[in-house]
């Protein structure tokens, strides 16, 4: 399994400091904001790989096995 890392742009009309990823995103599907670009900036084939320690946590990537997040 490969893990990839994305650069997303968005432009909306109010300022985005406040606001987490999820209100981000809805207003994207609401039509409030706008993505224009979406570009893989990094792959990873294991997690271990990954430099971002929250992302490494969240894949297990700490222990060294990405499937014990996997469910």
């Amino acid at each position: 399994m490969a893990y990839y890392k994305l650069q997303i742009d968005i432009w909306c009309n109010w300022d985005p400091v406040e606001s987490d990823f999820e209100d981000i995103a809805q207003n994207v599907s609401s039509g409030d904001a706008i993505c224009t670009k979406r570009a893989v900036i990094a792959v990873a084939d294991r997690p271990q790989d990954i430099e971002d320690e929250a992302a490494l946590i969240f894949f297990g990537g700490d222990e060294g096995d990405a499937d014990l997040s996997q469910g």
